[in-house]
């Protein structure tokens, strides 16, 4: 009798010491100081990493981690897969002016399910050349204010998983990116709730939209935040599932009528009936010359 009880004994400390070890998981961020990297981890290991960590910031609140210390010159951003399991409620400020950072891998381990707030989540990172939020669900963001701004060196961002239904706030959005040349949004793309609008695309004088809507410096706020509808309805979007890379005349296939499309436009500069965005084959400056080198490659050899 006493060994019976003795087991259970023990069976009952060995359950409640792993009930202990799962329930110790949590959401926190790391900074390493050797290779300037903020690593973002869902576990019970926090007191066991080098360097300095961080727990996860809620609301409106500036993160700890871009705070005035050495974190500050973070290079490198990485997910580590454990951090699937996480549920943040606010990405608010997580990489705001983190001026050296150049590269966020493993992106796709954040789930955005649960974030209210993505306010100045990506504001002034200047060295980033691209941003993979093609994942992100944004079905309970009220607020993208200022989300984008001042990321000067991005050429493309692709939005088309975004519902934007509940966003009030798009303030500023993509104030000052000035290299941004195609914004790809989706069926869940709205501005029916948005009441704060100033400024979205202030200074994004390379935009282009998918049926040749140009930035234009008196329409900045969300008139023109929609899926280009060319000369009748011009908007900055570019339609996700209308695009397809070097497409010029938009039939859904590249071939050489393509490369005569794009010949006609530069000769006469008529967009009406061409895709620009699908046009600029070689993502640079825009559409060149260049383009036409681009896709003539593309058909001799099958590859960008």
């Amino acid at each position: 009798m006493k060994r019976r009880l003795c087991l259970n004994f023990f069976g009952f400390v060995a359950c409640l010491m792993c009930s202990l070890s799962v329930s110790a998981a949590e959401p926190y961020v790391c900074h390493t100081t050797g290779d300037s990297t903020l690593t973002f981890y869902y576990d019970n290991l926090r007191s066991s990493r080098s360097g300095t960590t961080y727990s996860l910031n809620t609301g409106s609140n500036l993160p700890r981690w871009v705070g005035n210390g050495p974190n500050s010159y973070a290079a490198h951003v990485v997910f580590d897969p454990s951090f699937a399991n996480a549920r943040p409620t606010s990405t608010c400020s997580w990489f705001y002016s983190l001026q050296n950072l150049k590269s966020i891998t493993g992106l796709n381990y954040l789930n955005t399910s649960e974030v209210a707030d993505m306010s100045f989540m990506f504001y002034y990172c200047n060295k980033l050349t691209s941003i993979d939020v093609s994942h992100f669900n944004t079905a309970k963001v009220t607020s993208m204010w200022t989300m984008f701004a001042e990321c000067s060196q991005l050429a493309s961002l692709d939005l088309s998983s975004f519902n934007t239904s509940l966003v009030s706030d798009m303030e500023y959005l993509f104030y000052n990116c000035a290299n941004l040349r195609t914004i790809f949004v989706g069926n869940g793309w709205t501005t029916a709730a948005v009441t704060y609008y100033d400024n979205m695309f202030a200074n994004c004088t390379s935009l282009v939209g998918g049926k040749g809507t140009t930035y234009d410096a008196s329409h900045i706020d969300k008139a023109y935040a929609h899926i280009d509808g060319g000369p009748s309805n011009p908007g900055y979007f570019t339609e996700k599932s209308a695009f397809i890379h070097g497409d010029v005349n938009g039939n859904n296939e590249v071939t050489i009528a393509d490369v005569s499309a794009l010949i006609d436009y530069l000769l006469t500069g008529d967009s009406t009936s061409i895709n620009l965005a699908a046009a600029d084959c070689n993502g640079i400056d825009g559409v060149t010359i260049a383009d036409v080198s681009a896709l003539i490659d593309y058909l001799l050899t099958g590859s960008w």
